[in-house]
Parts: C-alpha cells; sequence; structure tokens
C-alpha cells in the first residue's frame, strides 16, 4: 500500500514537473513560433504572479497595471492568430514551390547524367596520367635525398670520434659540481632543522601567551562585572545614606519640637502645682499614642528592611542586564516568529507584576497595570472577498477571463499596511527609570 501510495505521489510530482517546464517554455520561443496557447499559457504565469502580489501588497497595488496587461495579452493574442494564419499560406506556396523544384530537378538529373558519363570516362584518363607523372618526380627525389643522408651521415661519423674526448672532461667536471652542490646542500638541511626547532619553540611560547591572555580576559570580564555590581551597590548606598540623613533631620525636628512642648508643659505644671515632683525626661524619647506619625519600627527592623531592599536592588540590576542582552538578541533576529515575541513580552509582565507585588506587599491582581489588560500586539484585520456574477455581461476574451478576479469591482476587498505588519512584531523596551520605580518599596514614616 505504501510503495503504491508513493508511485502515486512520484506521478504527481513528475506531472507538475513537467507542466512547469512547459509552461515556462512558452517564454524561450521566438516570434514565429508562438501560438495562440503559449499566450494563453504566458496569461496564466501572469495571473499567478498578480495574485501572489494581491495576497502579499493588497489588490490595490495591481489596480492599475493589471488593464494594461490584458491589453498587451489581446495584442499578443491577436498576432499570434495573424502568425499562424501567414505560417498557413507560407507552407501551402512552400509545398507548391517544392513540387516544381522536384520536376525541374527530374529533367536535369536525366541531362546531367548523359554528359556526366563522357566527362568521367576523359577525367579518369588525365587522372591515371598525371599519377604516373608524380610517381616518376617521387623517385627521383628520394634517390636524390639518400645521397645527401648518406653524405651527411660520414661527417657526423668524423665528429663523433673528436667528441668522445671532450665528453670525459665534461663529466669530470659535472661530478665535481654534484660534490660541492651536495656540500651546500647538507648545510641548508642543518639550517633549515635548526630553524624548525625554533619555530616550534616560538609557537610554544606564542600559545602560552594566548592562553595567559584569554584567562586574563576573562578575569577582566568578570572583573567588570563586578565592578557593575558594586556600582550599583554604591548607588543604592548612596540612596541610602541620603533616606537615612532625611530621616534623621525629621527625627530631630520632631526632638526639637517635643522639647518645646515639654518645656511648656513643665512650665505650666509647675505654676499649677508647684508642690508635685518634676519626672527626669532628659535622653528620653516621649511618644504620643494617639499620633498617627509616631515611630512604627525599631533600628533593628530598619537595617533588615534596608538591607533586604539594597538585595533586591542588585538582583533587579542583574535581571536588568539579563533582559536588555535577551531582548537585543531577539530583536536583532530577523527569524524570530511572531508569537515567541508575544510569549516573551507577556512573561516580562507577568514577571514585573509579581516583583512589584513582591515588593510592595500587595496581591497580583491588584498590581495589575493597564498595560496588561489592553491587546499585547494588534489584531490583523480579516479579508473578505466577494465575487459578481458574469452571466449579465458580454462575452469577454481568454485573457480577461484570466484576470477577471481583478478587473471586476473588488470594493470589499481590504489589505493590511506595513505600519500594521511592524505593530505586529513590535516589542517594548522597559526603561530603568520604570523599573526602578515599580520596585521601589514604601518607606515607613
Amino acid at each position: 500500500m505504501h510503495t503504491g501510495a508513493n508511485m502515486e505521489n512520484d506521478c504527481d510530482r513528475n506531472d507538475q514537473k513537467q507542466d512547469v517546464k512547459k509552461t515556462e517554455g512558452c517564454f524561450e520561443r521566438t516570434r514565429s513560433a508562438l501560438t495562440v496557447d503559449d499566450v494563453y499559457e504566458i496569461a496564466k504565469l501572469i495571473g499567478s504572479e498578480v495574485e501572489k502580489l494581491i495576497d502579499r501588497y493588497g489588490k490595490e497595488s495591481v489596480t492599475v497595471l493589471v488593464p494594461k496587461i490584458v491589453k498587451v495579452l489581446e495584442l499578443l493574442e491577436s498576432f499570434a492568430l495573424l502568425n499562424h494564419a501567414h505560417k498557413s499560406k507560407e507552407e501551402e506556396l512552400l509545398k507548391a514551390f517544392e513540387t516544381l523544384h522536384v520536376q525541374k530537378q527530374k529533367t536535369r538529373s536525366v541531362k546531367e547524367c548523359e554528359e556526366s558519363s563522357k566527362y568521367e570516362i576523359q577525367r579518369q584518363e588525365v587522372q591515371q596520367q598525371e599519377q604516373a607523372e608524380k610517381q616518376r618526380r617521387r623517385c627521383e627525389e628520394l634517390q636524390a635525398q639518400v645521397l645527401h643522408l648518406q653524405t651527411e651521415n660520414q661527417e657526423l661519423q668524423s665528429c663523433l670520434r673528436g667528441n668522445h674526448a671532450q665528453e670525459d672532461r665534461v663529466q669530470r667536471q659535472e661530478r665535481e659540481v654534484m660534490l660541492k652542490l651536495k656540500v651546500v646542500v647538507d648545510k641548508q638541511r642543518d639550517e633549515l632543522r635548526a630553524k624548525v626547532q625554533q619555530i616550534a619553540s616560538v609557537t610554544k611560547e606564542v600559545e602560552a601567551l594566548q592562553e595567559h591572555l584569554e584567562r586574563f580576559m576573562k578575569m577582566n570580564g568578570e572583573l567588570r562585572h563586578k565592578q557593575s555590581i558594586v556600582t550599583a551597590q554604591v548607588k543604592g548606598a548612596v540612596e541610602r545614606k541620603a533616606d537615612m540623613e532625611a530621616d534623621l533631620r525629621e527625627k530631630q525636628k520632631e526632638i526639637e519640637r517635643l522639647t518645646i512642648q515639654l518645656e511648656k508643659a513643665n512650665a505650666a505644671a509647675g505654676t499649677a502645682s508647684p508642690c508635685k515632683t518634676e519626672v527626669d525626661l532628659t535622653g528620653k524619647l516621649v511618644i504620643d499614642l494617639k499620633d498617627p506619625n509616631r515611630p512604627c519600627f525599631t533600628k533593628q527592623e530598619v537595617r533588615e528592611m534596608l538591607t533586604e531592599r539594597n538585595e533586591l536592588k542588585a538582583n533587579l540590576f542583574l535581571v536588568q542586564e539579563e533582559l536588555s542582552y535577551y531582548q537585543r538578541e531577539i530583536l536583532n533576529d530577523e527569524r524570530c516568529p511572531g508569537f515567541l515575541l508575544e510569549a516573551v513580552r507577556s512573561a516580562i509582565k507577568k514577571q514585573k507584576t509579581v516583583i512589584k507585588a513582591k515588593m510592595l506587599g500587595m496581591p497580583e491582581d491588584e498590581c495589575s497595570s493597564d498595560e496588561e489588560k489592553a491587546p499585547v500586539f494588534e489584531r490583523r484585520a480579516e479579508t473578505e472577498t466577494e465575487t459578481d456574477s458574469t452571466d449579465s455581461k458580454p462575452q469577454e476574451s481568454r485573457i480577461r477571463n484570466l484576470f477577471g478576479f481583478l478587473t471586476r469591482s473588488g470594493s470589499n476587498h481590504s489589505s493590511r499596511s506595513p505600519s500594521e505588519n511592524n505593530a505586529a512584531s513590535s516589542w517594548e523596551i522597559i526603561d530603568d527609570s520604570e523599573t526602578t520605580a515599580e520596585t521601589e518599596p514604601q518607606r515607613s514614616p
């Protein structure tokens, strides 16, 4: 069963490939070989491309272009029809001309056969005479060459006897040169071995230096990371110091106010009842239980809250750095799909809500912002297509029928603008001021 299904799929694929080759072959035809069917195939191809443009950019992008394409294809159709008619006439004329030409050739061939038989006999006789003359001349030339070669052979033998002595002297000189070259080659080989050893030692040193450099680079990165953390902690300490100084000033003012009130109360009590014993309040703090702005926390509790706040700020700083890095990676990646961006963005908003609820000591439902209630990404506009009936219209050409979906009224078609596509893949960048404002805890009065 599986093999039968695979064979059917292969047959379908082969048919589709043949159709594609057939349609693409229409563009490779010459002007004289173009037919009406080729024009219709071209119109189908152009219609499919126009449909792709409409699906991608909307109908408004091709409304001006389609009538021109239809007009050109209709002219091409009429030209193909005329070309077909001219071809048929030319073929008829060619057939008539060929029949006349064949008849003339038959009459000529009969006459030429008679004349050629006479000329052939004469030509054979002339060729035989020419061949005999050529053979005689060739024999004379060969005899002259043999005599010349014999004289050259004698001269070469005499020269060879004198050259034997010179060859012995040349061989001795070659042996001496070879010995000298061998000595030079041995020296150069030793030098090359020494250079190779030096290069190996230098490469080892370079590798060691490279390892040291990588180690130093890693240490440098770690130190930079620690430096960023320390700077964040220093900023938090400076802010904490400023807060403590402000609290200290307020407490100092409160102490001064309370001392003034205490002096007034003591003066009034002294005038009313001078016999009562005065209470020593030096170095003590007087608290009004009815005062809503009285201190509610101890010094140790305030220290614990401040340390916890500093830890949360440091963790928040690290998370912001990591988040900004991943945001840059995701935004720079063009292949990132829209649903992944939507998921990442929703996760970031949820994490913001959790951090805000944790810092403010409130439930997560009350900390939800208006941005989370609004849609994260804009919806894409849905397109609706309507087709008009063509029964009441007059008969159109096949070109207009192919492009009928473009020439008819399409007022209900809607295309999506590029701004909406950009809005669908937009990304929200979280500012540092926003994150610090949301994670700042409420200070006690």
